[in-house]
């Protein structure tokens, strides 16, 4: 399928979206921790604002190119919206490990059946995967990860 679409205006307006709904903060961060994050999104806005400016006075119309399903685009979506909100209730490794195997079955089913054999092919990987997430953000970055169950 083939749009054609203000590129500048839609960037713009995602980023505003996305901004207001990043901007409230989830419960149990500190006054200190909140910075950065909130200086990040000023940015976005401030970015997003020039977008849909420059949309108006200098309008430049393409044609983008959506290739595969769009109802395979709304899952992922909605599977990654789902996981944001999983992380808190789950923790970050319980959610993490459900939708990563979830979306790794959801994608390689395109190809065609997915036998358990392979699926379990993938579990190494998957775990490496989710370990180098995890000991990145826990021990490079000092950043503590929800327990959700687990504490």
């Amino acid at each position: 399928m083939t749009l054609r679409l203000n590129t500048d205006f839609a960037a713009g307006l995602f980023g505003l979206l996305f901004a207001a709904v990043l901007w409230f903060p989830r419960e149990g961060m500190g006054r200190l921790s909140i910075i950065f994050p909130r200086a990040i999104l000023v940015i976005m806005v401030a970015l997003s604002l020039a977008l849909i400016v420059k949309a108006f006075t200098k309008p430049a119309a393409r044609e983008v190119a959506i290739e595969g399903s769009p109802r395979r685009l709304v899952i992922m979506i909605v599977v990654l919206f789902a996981w944001w909100y999983a992380i808190d209730l789950l923790g970050f490794l319980v959610a993490t490990a459900i939708v990563f195997f979830g979306l790794v079955w959801f994608l390689a089913r395109i190809e065609g059946a997915v036998s358990a054999r392979r699926l379990a092919q993938w579990v190494p990987i998957v775990a490496l995967l989710i370990g180098v997430f995890y000991l990145a953000f826990t021990e490079v970055l000092s950043v503590r990860l929800p327990t959700g169950i687990w504490s």
